[in-house]
């Protein structure tokens, strides 16, 4: 019988292991929905000796995020908040507000999600600088600037995200903030803006041997072209940028890129490539369904 190596058996464990808390979220997602308040109730009093209660609860609520349970995590920060609040302690009450802000954009109340970072972003001001607590805030409220349509303020916020991810080093979120302003700038409906952001960012992205940033670069590109009608030359370049994604895949930006794919056919006539492309990526939003399906079960 063939003895199993101590780095397999780790792994299993670990597998064991990430099975196991996934389902004890799932009991506790369903205790949510039965009860939201005995819910909280149960999670403040299962607090681990010598660990504060607010902390243990917003550890607590990043976990059921990650999971993608936004309600359940939402009441624990909120009674976090309360607890941070008595305590006065503002840098406790900062990591909450930078944690709710996108949660309530998530499930669609983005004015309350917009509030409550900038919330976090007004007691930021007060604190010891925190590189990553400005990077947190600044990309939600950025990235739900965009979904309210306000350009102006959602390139305010990711110029803020990139400058401060540049400052510490942090390439890789600096090159994501600049091809999401390219994409808020094709937005704009401005194609000379996009083009030198997204330049930028896919040369930080081949310098830092990221295809998907390269790929996002070239569909920026792309747009930009497709902007200025040029549409022959955008599909040439939404062709590139698939290239490079099935060389790192990211199944929304190759589906984002056959959408565009179609789009740029349509323009030039060819109708039959163009329902080939939108079956594509129709196809792919089919996957993804099912795979959410099956995280539901």
């Amino acid at each position: 019988m063939t003895e199993k190596k101590p780095a397999d058996s780790r792994a299993e464990a670990e597998t064991r292991n990430r099975q196991h808390t996934r389902e004890r979220l799932a009991d506790m997602a369903r205790a949510f929905k039965k009860d939201p308040r005995a819910f909280v109730g149960k999670m403040e009093e299962a607090t681990p000796a010598g660990t504060q209660p607010a902390a243990a609860l917003l550890d607590a609520a990043i976990v059921f995020a990650e999971q993608g349970q936004f309600r359940p995590a939402l009441s624990l920060l909120e009674r976090a908040a309360d607890l941070y609040e008595e305590q006065r302690d503002m840098a406790g009450l900062a990591r909450v507000y930078v944690n709710m802000g996108p949660l309530y954009g998530m499930l669609d109340d983005l004015d309350k999600g917009v509030r409550t970072s900038l919330k976090a972003e007004e007691l930021a001001a007060k604190l010891p600088a925190d590189p990553e607590l400005k990077l947190h805030y600044a990309s939600d409220l950025g990235g739900m600037y965009t979904e309210l349509e306000e350009w102006a303020k959602a390139m305010k916020y990711f110029q803020l995200a990139c400058d401060t991810a540049r400052s510490t080093g942090n390439h890789e979120v600096e090159a994501d903030a600049l091809l999401v302003m390219s994409q808020v700038a094709v937005a704009k409906g401005d194609a000379a803006a996009a083009r030198t952001l997204a330049e930028h960012g896919g040369k930080l992205g081949q310098s830092l041997q990221d295809k998907q940033f390269q790929a996002r670069s070239l569909q920026t590109l792309g747009d930009a072209d497709a902007l200025e009608g040029k549409h022959e030359q955008a599909l040439e370049l939404f062709k590139q940028a698939l290239e490079l994604e099935a060389a790192q895949p990211d199944a929304e930006l190759r589906q984002q890129l056959l959408w565009e794919m179609s789009e740029a056919s349509e323009e030039l006539g060819r109708a039959d490539e163009a329902a080939g492309y939108r079956e594509q990526a129709a196809e792919l939003g089919t996957d993804d369904e099912d795979d959410e399906e099956d995280d539901e079960e």
